[in-house]
């Protein structure tokens, strides 16, 4: 199978079905798994949608989320503005990302997530959604014909968006990334 068809296997902006959902529901436990590990503490119990999103908002916001992905990455593919001796920045690469995930989970006052205002479902829907990415990044065949590098770069910069958005989803501190980040 080419390897674009085969990178294409996963639509630009829909949750992966079947076999594909499988291996990234399964990538996402794994690195919570890692977490919790890590950080010595359960890093579920917070994470609850308490009033969900509306299917028709849940789908439009889910899709921009995919969109910034695909327009952010292009950019920097574009422009390698962000790269740092083989290896991208990936908080520079996807700052609109980044911040319209921090949209999706506002805190309120006292730090603890505001429940009343958040799109929690809608950040695990495209966390899903980019450890899909990451699976389909993994498998790729690739040819000969500088594909490689771009497809090592999207590797790189998506798992560690994984990270990212799951620091972000479970309200890690600073302390706390720092600390994972070490390991």
């Amino acid at each position: 199978m080419p390897e674009d068809a085969q990178l294409s296997a996963l639509p630009e902006t829909a949750l992966p079905e079947g076999g594909m959902r499988m291996a990234a529901e399964t990538l996402v436990t794994e690195r919570l798994r890692a977490l919790r590990r890590a950080l010595g503490r359960n890093v579920g119990p917070r994470d609850v949608v308490v009033r969900g999103t509306s299917p028709a908002s849940r789908k439009h916001l889910f899709e921009e989320a995919c969109e910034l992905y695909w327009n952010e990455l292009s950019w920097e593919e574009t422009t390698d503005e962000e790269m740092i001796g083989d290896r991208e920045l990936t908080e520079m690469v996807f700052p609109g990302l980044l911040a319209f995930i921090d949209a999706l989970l506002p805190s309120g006052e006292s730090g603890e997530p505001d429940r009343k205002r958040e799109h929690r479902d809608v950040a695990h829907d495209f966390l899903l959604w980019l450890a899909a990415r990451l699976v389909g990044l993994r498998n790729a065949k690739i040819s000969g014909n500088g594909h490689h590098s771009r497809i090592r770069r999207e590797l790189q910069v998506t798992d560690e968006m994984i990270d990212l958005i799951a620091y972000r989803l479970y309200s890690l501190t600073s302390d706390e990334i720092e600390e994972i980040q070490i390991l």
